[in-house]
């Protein structure tokens, strides 16, 4: 299946830019192009049950993507044909996303228990009872494993045995709260994580103690902080579900600026700029230093997933629409694909031009950016990038 936009004005704005012209000559025209390599369901069997939340972003292991759903387990494709190379059942599935290190795949599952499992055939190495579901990603980091529970509790737990090292609990009062959960961030001594009370606090990595605080967000409805924080330099950008994004001093947690749009999900930092999707339906660009918009697009299908970048390109999903291709320099919409009843996991890139997704109806997306003719290449490609 193929999908193209033409898109004559991305030509001059390519050829201003540090990067080569799409055109050889003066007169051609390009287009844009999202081509289905292959889809898989990534559920085993047919389900009638409540519809789940399928949001982990898949994993790029050698030849393997791997990929979990919110229903019955976790699935290894072989990432040329789609071909399944190997499938681990679980329980509820595995929703909130992994991450390989040290030749093991680590994961929190909808089952209570936390897993590390091989990464080449999928036989599990050990588990840890969490007795509550994971809802985002592990970090691992200096032998240790960092994981979040749906129970705002924060674990660390050694990444070869399994052994607990220690839990930080946090005891929230919220009695209103997302279903969703940071995935924990390592930095220097330090693991930083946001809670459903509207808390963002740092926890010394190698005791679990609480080093310092922040509240957040005091709206009344919904101030859970479930977004990861992202730490570039000595600041800590983060923002809750309906309050704000926040770029706070590393060491102290002070505020230095403030845009007044709630997310759920990470920006994305490159070099001077934050890509940003709100709870409100936009994805912005800002600038990191101050948070003034660079520019805006307007969703009119649902709210946007984390913002991922591919060359002068962000890419980003629909949660009720599409996955989208725009420019990362002024938010024009290049190319779209609709995969049926939108993306709320964010999508993996790389520089081959490859785009794997989850949709929401759980089946598994490889995609291929390139432009239509044959011979042509990809802007950063042409310069060298």
């Amino acid at each position: 299946m193929r999908i193209a936009f033409a898109f004559s004005a991305l030509i001059l704005i390519l050829t201003t830019s540090g990067c080569a012209s799409l055109t050889r000559t003066s007169n051609a025209r390009r287009e844009l192009v999202l081509e289905r390599e292959w889809v898989r369901s990534t559920i085993q069997n047919t389900t009638f049950a409540v519809r789940r939340t399928h949001r982990m972003t898949p994993i790029a292991y050698q030849d393997l993507i791997i990929e979990g759903n919110a229903v019955d387990g976790i699935t290894a494709f072989h990432r040329d044909s789609g071909n399944v190379v190997w499938r681990l059942a679980i329980e509820n599935g595995v929703e909130g996303g992994a991450q390989v290190a040290d030749g093991k795949l680590f994961f929190g599952a909808g089952d209570g228990q936390f897993y590390a499992i091989s990464p080449d055939n999928g036989r599990i190495l050990w588990t840890f009872p969490v007795h509550a579901e994971t809802l985002a990603p592990p970090t691992v980091d200096r032998g240790s494993v960092y994981f979040q529970s749906g129970a705002d509790l924060v674990y660390s737990v050694d990444a070869s045995t399994g052994k607990q090292n220690w839990l930080y609990n946090r005891q929230s009062a919220s009695s209103l709260s997302i279903r969703a959960t940071t995935r924990p961030t390592v930095d220097g001594d330090l693991v930083y994580a946001g809670f459903s009370d509207g808390f963002i606090a740092a926890i010394n990595r190698n005791s679990g103690a609480l080093q310092w605080e922040k509240k957040l967000s005091r709206n009344l409805r919904f101030k859970d902080v479930d977004s990861t924080p992202v730490i570039d330099g000595n600041t800590i950008y983060i923002s809750s579900y309906d309050g704000s994004l926040y770029a706070l001093d590393k060491a102290t947690g002070n505020v230095a600026w403030e845009l007044e749009e709630g997310g759920y999900t990470p920006v994305t930092v490159n070099k001077d700029v934050l890509y940003f999707a709100t709870t409100t339906g936009n994805v912005y660009a800002l600038d990191k230093a101050t948070g003034r918009k660079i520019w805006t697009n307007k969703l009119t299908r649902g709210i946007g997933t984390q913002p991922v970048l591919l060359g002068n390109y962000v890419i980003y999903g629909e949660s009720d629409g599409n996955l989208v291709v725009a420019d990362s320099r002024t938010g024009s919409e290049l190319s779209k694909f609709a995969p049926g009843r939108g993306i709320l996991a964010t999508p993996l890139a790389n520089k081959d031009n490859e785009i794997y997704f989850i949709s929401t109806n759980g089946n598994l997306f490889s995609m291929r950016l390139s432009l239509r003719n044959e011979n042509d290449r990809l802007p950063w490609q042409e310069a060298g990038l």
